[in-house]
């Protein structure tokens, strides 16, 4: 069991590095390929790199995104975890790496600065999504992120509104309020993206209709570490036989597990599941 376990941890790390890495690439793409040639910004503290180093050269960009980053660094080792602080480092620092030293096309692929926009903020968002997906925080908004919804249940969409429209106006003082405009439009398509690519953070309510309980219930929890509700004295309205509901709530990444569960315990179950807004209490996450 001890081998297992050090199997499976050591394979996590390798996990969480290779996200850390594929994300530093993707950024780099992202920056040097279509930002920077678009005159586009990113969000969060990417964009306050961009921003700050437009006062010194387009060559500081990589050290000033390292060193924006520090602070959130501290305050993820110092009150999450030094695991996610240590791998945060990392991305950020492949991040930074990567944008010095993967070189922008000559001729740039796109000069229309909207589809910079899009194309970047799709690769951005892409990346994003991918590390948080595989435990790895890539600094700055993330920690808010991660604070907000573990300590108080909350989420921080003020503060990051806030903060990135601080990023937008500085681009249109610097570049012209066209590329502001096109920098939100990133934006939006980089949050879709990371919503697309984060299904862990997406909460399902699901609802079981069954006749075998006991089977159902054992399934369920030998697939997914869930809690789960039964409603007894239930029939049904054709038939009129008895009937137990379940109910129980998952991420969307697991649906599929949930799938393999239900049709493992009953063949013959109905089940139907819809997007949740908000949970509370003893609902179990992943620790990044």
């Amino acid at each position: 069991m001890d081998q297992l376990r050090n199997y499976l941890s050591k394979h996590a790390i390798v996990a969480r590095a290779g996200a850390a890495l594929l994300y530093g690439i993707l950024v780099a793409v992202a920056m040097n390929f279509f930002w920077k040639p678009g005159n586009i910004y990113s969000s969060g503290f990417n964009g306050l790199g961009q921003l700050i180093s437009y006062f010194f050269s387009a060559n500081a960009l990589p050290l000033v995104i390292l060193i924006v980053n520090i602070p959130m660094t501290i305050l993820a080792w110092a009150i999450i975890s030094h695991r996610l602080a240590f791998f945060e480092i990392v991305a950020i620092a492949c991040s930074s790496l990567f944008i010095d030293i993967i070189a922008a096309p000559v001729k740039p692929l796109i000069s229309d600065p909207l589809m910079c926009a899009i194309f970047g903020g799709a690769i951005n968002g892409f990346a994003t999504g991918f590390a948080l997906k595989n435990g790895v925080a890539t600094g700055g908004l993330d920690i808010f992120e991660i604070l907000g919804k573990r300590f108080w249940n909350i989420k921080v969409f003020p503060i990051n509104i806030a903060f990135n429209s601080i990023i937008m106006v500085g681009s249109g003082l610097q570049h012209g309020w066209k590329y502001a405009f096109y920098s939100i439009i990133g934006i939006v398509v980089s949050a879709w993206m990371t919503s697309i690519a984060y299904t862990q953070q997406q909460q399902m309510q699901v609802m079981i209709v069954t006749n075998n309980k006991e089977q159902m219930v054992d399934s369920i929890q030998a697939h997914l570490r869930r809690g789960i509700t039964v409603l007894d004295d239930a029939s049904g309205g054709y038939l009129h036989d008895s009937k137990h509901v379940i109910f129980t709530v998952i991420t969307l990444e697991e649906r599929y597990e949930l799938r393999e569960a239900v049709h493992e315990a009953d063949d013959k179950a109905f089940a139907s599941m819809w997007k949740v807004d908000h949970t509370w209490g003893n609902f179990y996450e992943k620790q990044v």
